[in-house]
């Protein structure tokens, strides 16, 4: 009576289509059922999405289940390439382990990620695993130049020129086209984002010729990734006499409350400073963001929320690899002209600090790059 194997059937209610199984038109049978490990942190989890193209290319019938935590979840809501997204909970746990798969690509590289990916039942695996002692893993040989290069900071920091969404998509034994994140916008939010530019421009005297967006956080293990609130005055300072015409909006999460409150104290005579809400979410920031037509970012979620939105996206960096981000020839990536560049440290004693020798004039440069048509 039913077709259990249809792409759209999941046995609770009726599917899409609303018609009997029997004779259905619309019956598509799944060809193979993959699932993708991808926890955290959130932008190397939106990065992966670059994976749903190559996988899709080498076989079109898949039905792809994502496995992420729950933190996750709004980056990869509503992407017309995962069929069913499940989160890493208590109550889901059960779930996981019971579904099976005919292939399973496992992104990260940690212990719970690892030992989530061996316990799930597959076919084949890709990606990494752990062995029973903690120690991370490579499934295949085609994961060995991404597991080296976790392990051997001379090749990561100066040999390495691949950037990180080759080197993953070459890990899961799959062909590298340079394909972009996916980051999908439904038609009711792209509408939103159109309502917030048109109520941003209607609040200044003048309507303005664009809005130049900074993302003002970052990760807070690795709090070097962004601009003291001293350094991020001094540039918006700048940016407002080099583009008097633009507005300047400030973009951030919840941790970036304080900041941005003193931020826009700095500016509190110019309207064309604009302070963005902090607490609505991560959906809802994500819209925030897609107002503006250039953002600045260190290397953080921000920065990879930019790519996602194919936005103009001028990124500087210190801490992290330059050459491992990939903005698909839309921006400028900046590197910080100190000798101990990159370091992935989370704490550090020299001065001055990578974040303070960014040169302002650069930055103005680099944003009048991604403002010509």
């Amino acid at each position: 009576m039913y077709n259990t194997d249809c792409f759209w059937f999941t046995g609770y209610k009726p599917c899409q289509f609303k018609r009997p199984c029997p004779k259905c038109p619309h019956y598509k049978p799944v060809g193979k059922r993959i699932v993708i490990v991808s926890l955290d942190a959130m932008g190397a989890v939106l990065r992966s999405t670059c994976l749903l193209e190559p996988i899709l290319r080498k076989h079109p019938d898949a039905h792809i289940t994502w496995i992420t935590l729950p933190g996750c979840k709004a980056l990869l809501a509503h992407n017309p390439h995962i069929h069913r997204l499940l989160t890493v909970e208590a109550a889901t746990l059960a779930t996981l382990l019971f579904l099976q798969f005919d292939i399973l690509y496992a992104v990260d590289k940690s212990i719970e990620a690892g030992a989530l990916a061996e316990q799930i039942h597959a076919k084949e695996k890709w990606g990494f695993g752990l062995y029973p002692t903690g120690v991370i893993r490579p499934f295949s040989k085609e994961a060995t130049y991404g597991y080296q290069i976790g392990l051997d900071d001379q090749l990561k920091f100066y040999q390495n020129q691949q950037s990180e969404t080759q080197i993953i998509t070459e890990a899961m034994g799959l062909e590298w086209k340079r394909d972009s994140y996916v980051l999908t916008l439904l038609a009711e939010e792209k509408a939103e984002v159109q309502r917030r530019r048109a109520q941003l421009a209607a609040a200044l005297p003048t309507p303005p010729a664009g809005f130049l967006g900074y993302n003002t956080g970052c990760s807070l293990l690795f709090s070097y990734k962004r601009f003291t609130v001293e350094r991020a005055i001094a540039m918006i300072a700048s940016w407002r006499k080099r583009f008097p015409s633009h507005a300047v909006v400030l973009l951030g999460g919840r941790e970036d409350t304080e900041r941005q409150r003193l931020m826009k104290a700095a500016f509190s005579e110019d309207p064309y400073v604009i302070n963005t809400p902090t607490e609505e979410g991560l959906r809802s920031g994500i819209l925030w963001m897609d107002t503006s037509d250039v953002v600045f970012s260190g290397c953080s979620l921000g920065m990879h929320i930019a790519i996602g939105l194919k936005k103009q996206v001028v990124a500087w960096f210190g801490v992290s690899c330059i050459q491992e981000i990939d903005l698909y020839d839309r921006g400028v990536k900046i590197q910080s002209p100190v000798v101990c560049s990159p370091c992935w440290k989370k704490t550090c004693d020299n001065e001055p600090k990578c974040y303070d020798v960014v040169p302002l004039l650069e930055i103005e440069n680099a944003v009048q790059t991604c403002l010509q048509p």
